[in-house]
């Protein structure tokens, strides 16, 4: 897929924008932006430093007055709704940042009328894993307090702005810097601890790089995509292999030890969150497999090497 400059004038407001993915989504913005008049705003609790060339704006999606009071002012021609509580938060914290806080946001998009394009980052895991490969649309069917959370948010998204897009994910991952899922293993690996991970659990990890790619394009470029549609890598792993795979390419010591192991009769874990693309090949993204990224990193630091 071939990036487009930004029409201008624009204003992209990120929330979640100094997170793993919001990151990478920030610089891609700034890289779209560049030559126009538009504007990058990140959104954040308090007001700070922002990623370069964009914009802080302090919002706390905890308090829905504040953010529609921070939407009214600010006017976004779009806004890339990244912010979530991820697994390994506390769990009172899935429904008031991923469903109250996505609800928020949405509700302020809303009343601005229909002159401001959302964008929205749900998760495969809204399914139950007994039905896959899962449609674009597909309803949901979550097992977990978090899937649950974010199926809630994914409604309040669509009943507030019906032109909103929701893109369904799953693992994401780059290979300059560690993941959160995997950094999490590499912890538990530092104190001695014990890894297992998951060999019935069947997944399609995304490279951050060409989500946050396919985001940016959704929210600037292609405005009329509206609905749920899935953005994950082609290639389905097991969270065993994808895991083993990250701890091998980051050489994290004590590797080796890492075991695996059913999640079968766990009842908040989705075995089987294979995705259909139909939507995602429709608009040309490029969604790498995971050996087809490491492969490419590979050549690239051979070539580095000899050149």
């Amino acid at each position: 897929m071939t990036p487009e400059v930004v029409p201008a004038p624009a204003t992209l407001l990120v929330t979640g924008a100094t997170g793993y993915l919001g990151r990478r989504v920030v610089a891609r913005a700034v890289a779209h932006a560049a030559g126009s008049a538009a504007t990058v705003v990140v959104a954040a609790s308090r007001a700070g430093t922002a990623p370069g060339g964009a914009t802080p704006l302090a919002l706390d999606l905890l308090a829905p007055e504040a953010v529609a009071r921070a939407v009214a002012e600010l006017r976004p021609d779009a806004v890339l709704h990244l912010a979530a509580a991820n697994p390994g938060a506390p769990e009172h914290l899935f429904d008031l940042v991923n469903a109250g806080g996505a609800r928020a946001v949405a509700e302020a998009v809303g009343r601005l009328g229909g002159g401001c394009r959302l964008v929205s980052v749900s998760t495969d895991v809204v399914h139950d894993g007994r039905r896959a490969p899962y449609a674009d649309d597909a309803e949901p069917s979550p097992l977990s307090a978090y899937g649950r959370s974010k199926a809630e948010g994914e409604v309040a998204v669509l009943e507030a702005c019906p032109g909103a897009a929701v893109v369904r994910t799953s693992l994401i991952y780059g290979l300059d810097e560690v993941d959160r899922s995997t950094a999490g293993f590499v912890s538990a690996l530092e104190r001695g601890g014990t890894v297992t991970l998951f060999s019935d659990v069947w997944r399609q990890p995304v490279w951050v790089e060409s989500l946050a790619e396919a985001l940016v394009d959704l929210a600037l470029v292609r405005t009329q995509v509206r609905g749920r549609l899935n953005v994950a890598g082609r290639q389905v792993l097991s969270r065993a292999g994808f895991g083993r795979r990250l701890l091998e390419h980051f050489a994290v010591p004590g590797r080796r030890a890492v075991r695996e192991g059913p999640a079968a009769g766990r009842p908040d874990v989705p075995l089987d969150l294979r995705l259909r693309l139909d939507r995602a090949d429709q608009l040309g993204y490029e969604l790498p497999g995971v050996d087809d990224v490491l492969a490419a990193a590979g050549s690239a630091a051979a070539g580095t090497a000899t050149g």
